[in-house]
């Protein structure tokens, strides 16, 4: 196996609880390997500057503070509290979208380029959706309902999910309106612009720490980890893993997330080849 110079983690369901906050039995075995030169990146679906990514707490974003999020939409330099790079669904793109759930039982969740906003398709406190709770965990800013701000729609996306969808809608998204869409289920959906994904993470985090693909590792469960997976040099999957990411993973962790997965990957085959060097 080549070296690893750089690995790149998805965060919900591989290195952090889904949902939640770090695995801490990741943290030192991360710790140690960027101590060894290794670089470490995150890549996820998840805002940049939701509350529980807090990378810097845990030393994880000393070397480089780089965070790419929302699937590749927005990749965030945490020291400079800059856009690196912004790669957004356009505002005329995003309101056929919206238009398209209108009356139906679909729930569009929208994070706006601005770090700040979020717009929602329908009003969702008065029906009770569990996902929607979750979501908003990650998110501290502004909500606006559609309905309320269609008429002066000018809000670019770093990327809009979806909620009790359908396949059928999905297809829709991807073929029709030129979109990237990753979906688990059928029924929740990440959607990004075309080319948008972490393939596009992978390929950026390469011309900027100059390290080829070779010699970059990535680590994820879901199918919007896929990409990424596929593309890098090693691609790394986990017992939670969807069953794609299995097949087309070079190597396979026999555990959960939650029982450590990524640590027994770093020390496995970061930490232990550095040390035999």
């Amino acid at each position: 196996m080549n070296e690893i110079k750089l690995l790149v983690l998805d965060m919900d369901g591989t290195s952090y609880h889904k949902m939640g906050n770090i695995i801490e039995s990741n943290i030192k075995p991360l710790q140690d390997a960027i101590k060894t030169g290794t670089k470490v990146a995150f890549v996820t679906g998840r805002p940049v500057l939701a509350k529980p990514n807090n990378l810097k707490a845990h030393n994880l974003a000393e070397e480089n503070a780089i965070l790419i999020g929302c699937n590749s939409g927005c990749i965030y330099d945490l020291n400079t509290e800059k856009v690196l790079k912004s790669s957004p669904i356009k505002s005329d793109q995003a309101k056929k979208l919206f238009e398209e759930v209108k009356n139906t039982e679909t729930i569009l969740w929208g994070y706006v380029d601005d770090l700040n906003t979020v717009i929602l398709s329908r009003k969702v406190d008065d029906v009770f959706n569990e996902e929607c709770h979750w979501e908003g965990k990650f998110f501290d800013g502004e909500y606006l309902i559609y309905e309320d701000v269609k008429d002066n729609f000018n809000f670019n996306f770093f990327k809009i999910l979806g909620f009790n969808g359908n396949y059928a809608l999905y297809n829709k998204f991807e073929k029709e309106f030129n979109l990237n869409i990753a979906t688990n289920d059928g029924k929740i959906a990440e959607i990004n612009a075309a080319g948008i994904n972490k393939k596009f993470a992978i390929n950026w985090l390469s011309e900027f720490f100059d390290i080829p693909l070779k010699n970059i590792a990535a680590m994820g469960d879901g199918m919007n980890d896929l990409p990424m997976i596929e593309h890098a040099g090693i691609g790394v999957a986990l017992k939670n893993s969807e069953p794609k990411i299995k097949e087309v993973a070079q190597i396979y962790i026999d555990k959960e997330n939650t029982e450590g997965a990524v640590a027994e990957f770093v020390n496995k085959y970061i930490l232990k080849s550095n040390k035999e060097k």
